[in-house]
């Protein structure tokens, strides 16, 4: 089989697990207590700024975190994941889609 096939089933794959990522970040956002709007926005911004990589690690992260008292609350326990470059993402996705000033 030539390797481009290879290639390219693994590029499809990648892109799957972001497309997942992305879904499971929207609900997840919305299940520990960010409006529905922000959420998507919110993934928007992160998917524009993570990896595919990074995006399913915080995906997996959210899944231990629980419902906040206000959507700041929640984006700081967003911020609380080991890995820098999603935390600096977050943040400045929230203060975006929060406020309407892009950092």
């Amino acid at each position: 089989m030539p390797k481009w096939i290879f290639a390219a089933l693994a590029a499809a794959m990648m892109a799957g697990c972001a497309t997942a990522a992305r879904y499971t970040l929207q609900d997840r956002f919305r299940a520990i207590g960010i409006p529905a709007g922000t959420a998507d926005c919110m993934v928007d911004e992160l998917d524009e700024r993570l990896s595919s990589e990074d995006l399913q690690d915080l995906a997996r992260y959210t899944l231990r975190l629980s419902r906040a008292d206000s959507t700041l609350a929640a984006i700081r326990s967003l911020m609380t994941i080991d890995n820098p470059r999603a935390v600096t993402a977050v943040g400045s996705s929230g203060v975006a889609c929060v406020t309407g000033f892009r950092l």
